[in-house]
């Protein structure tokens, strides 16, 4: 499978690659759309029970409105006035000021609240009845509805009741005792009637919020039901109770159209069961699931249309994009066949390569020329090539010497000085000084100021390199600078504090060299500190077992300590450990100076 997946062209590897990627994001892409869809599900249940539990709240506020009407025509001071003279006098004259009182304050309160889906409002008394309106086709109510009414306002004992028997015939009722307020006498005046329109009520209701479809309502009060707006009527109460359980959700039953009859079928409907506060009646609003569905699954068709066209676009993209690639590659395989099978004429190609910068121009020019450049020479004298370049080499061999070095960095020197550019004189400058003093091999030992000089030049170079990343301080004091110290020890060190401080460190890197002496043992310490980087315990013990290899280049740490303490004894060479959050080399010297008298030091 390996070698099939190698020996297959560049082409077919790209595209298969681009297909894997097409393939995977797409996946992606369709388990993030059902994620989504359930998450909007859920959201989606939520809101619609909400603004269905919202409609709801517009009949709550409709039947406290209407109770609060009670309660204030209870309290009206005409009314009371009114009632009481009906009841009590005997005058034909006060009675008919009384009655014409009581039925403008009523048709008052019937037209002020009447847009609460008021029918009508009456008043009954024992010797007489008062009404707003009549909507019934006879006039009055039967006899036994009334009988009823009547009876239902006395067994509130002047509490605001509402009837409900008679809901689906002649819509709902409002009854009140009316009891007389002067000197709380409380015998009861009459009784207020107040006839609603349930059907108008719930429809209001039913049209709020935000869905477009409007809801149904059942409502039932203690097991009896009070009114269905659903389209289907064969539940008992019992039934819905049993039926929709739960706060919200989803239900399905076999049902069949109040209407007309005709066949039966599976009904889903979404609904939201709770009751009405104040009244104590449950209700049950719910509408056709099948609009909230076919809006979720438009959505997701929506969604799949445009994830199948994005898929189908970028294929047919990728793949004119591969090909517009692919196609040079196979004309530099061309070429290269055309060469390796020796034809000298280059292979003719209906496109100019010179004029693209891009990494298939330059390929294709740059085989271009080396075509060139391997005729040109096999036209000429091979041999003869080969003796001048060897002469050559031999020339600039014999000019590679230190003398030639210097001067070379001299001119450089002179000419950055001369064109103003500092910062290339300093480095030519130090550079200079810093071949110097390592090929000078003269002396062995050296003073402290002058190894100093050499890190000197060498952070000079390296703060050109690093700039702002790079901080170092070199904190001696000038007593100390004349004492001896091996040369080639601190540089090195420098060197690799410099490196491992600033391999994976993005901040500043602060290398510090300090140096105390010891009078009393007369040694003396010089001390190199850096950030971002520490030692590993032991390392020069497994640098010596091996057991660490060092990664480095240049003068390792070993060579340091060996060539210490061959030159001045075993109690001498280097030390590492690690200090808070910097890594410590500390060098062990013995405290002498450049004329072998350790009183200077």
């Amino acid at each position: 499978m390996r070698q099939f997946i190698r020996n297959l062209s560049l082409h077919k590897k790209i595209q298969s690659i681009v297909f894997i990627c097409i393939f995977f994001m797409t996946a992606a892409a369709l388990v993030s759309l059902r994620l989504i869809t359930t998450s909007y599900d859920r959201i989606l249940y939520r809101t619609t029970a909400s603004s269905l539990s919202a409609s709801s709240m517009g009949m709550h506020n409709c039947l406290e409105t209407l109770n609060t009407m009670a309660d204030l025509f209870l309290a009206d001071s005409v009314i009371q006035t009114g009632l009481g003279t009906l009841k009590d006098s005997d005058q034909v004259q006060d009675t008919s000021a009384a009655y014409r009182d009581v039925y403008g304050a009523l048709t008052e309160y019937y037209f002020t609240f009447r847009k609460n889906h008021i029918k009508y409002m009456g008043l009954y008394q024992n010797n007489f009845t008062i009404h707003t309106y009549l909507p019934f086709s006879r006039g009055l109510l039967p006899r036994e509805v009334e009988e009823y009414l009547l009876e239902k306002a006395r067994e509130g004992g002047g509490a605001t009741v509402w009837a409900t028997d008679y809901a689906d015939e002649y819509g709902l009722f409002l009854v009140k005792s009316i009891r007389r307020t002067e000197f709380l006498q409380l015998d009861e005046l009459g009784i207020l009637v107040v006839n609603v329109d349930l059907e108008g009520l719930i429809t209001e209701a039913a049209g709020s919020g935000f869905l477009q479809t409007e809801s149904s309502y059942v409502l039932f009060d203690d097991g009896n039901l009070i009114y269905s707006s659903s389209p289907y009527m064969e539940k008992e109460p019992l039934e819905y109770d049993r039926d929709f359980r739960e706060p919200y959700g989803l239900a399905s039953y076999s049902a069949q159209k109040q209407s007309g009859g005709g066949p039966r079928r599976i009904t889903d409907v979404f609904y939201v069961k709770s009751r009405i506060p104040g009244v104590g009646w449950d209700y049950i609003c719910m509408i056709p699931y099948d609009s909230i569905l076919s809006s979720l699954r438009t959505g997701q068709m929506l969604c799949f249309a445009l994830l199948l066209v994005s898929v189908v676009v970028m294929l047919v993209l990728s793949s004119g994009l591969i090909h517009s690639i692919t196609r040079h590659f196979d004309t530099l395989l061309q070429k290269i066949h055309n060469f390796g099978d020796g034809n000298q004429k280059p292979l003719p190609v209906d496109y100019d390569y010179e004029n693209r910068s891009d990494e298939l121009g330059i390929l294709h020019v740059q085989f271009d020329h080396m075509v060139d450049e391997v005729n040109q020479l096999i036209k000429t004298n091979y041999l003869n090539e080969i003796l001048i370049k060897e002469a050559q080499f031999k020339a600039l061999e014999n000019q590679m010497n230190p003398h030639f070095l210097y001067n070379t960095l001299e001119s450089i020197n002179w000419r950055a000085k001369l064109m103003g550019a500092r910062d290339i004189s300093s480095m030519a400058e130090s550079l200079g000084a810093l071949l110097r003093f390592t090929l000078d091999q003269a002396n062995k030992e050296v003073s402290l100021k002058r190894e100093l000089e050499s890190v000197q030049y060498y952070m000079t170079i390296q703060k050109y390199r690093y700039e702002e990343r790079l901080d170092y301080q070199i904190l001696v004091s000038e007593e100390l600078m004349n004492c001896l110290v091996l040369k080639l020890t601190l540089q090195p060190l420098v060197e690799n504090a410099i490196r491992y401080g600033l391999e994976e460190n993005t901040e500043c890197c602060l290398v510090r060299i300090l140096a105390e002496a010891d009078r009393t043992n007369r040694v003396l310490y010089v001390y190199i500190k850096n950030n971002g980087s520490s030692f590993e315990e032991n390392l020069i013990e497994k640098l010596e077992t091996h057991e660490v290899e060092p990664h480095g280049f240049g003068i390792g740490l070993l060579n340091i300590r060996n060539r210490m303490q061959l030159t001045f004894g075993e109690a001498y060479g280097l030390e590492l450990y690690n200090e808070e959050d910097l890594a410590v080399v500390r060098l062990i010297f013995p405290l002498t100076d450049e004329t072998r008298g350790a009183a200077t030091c």
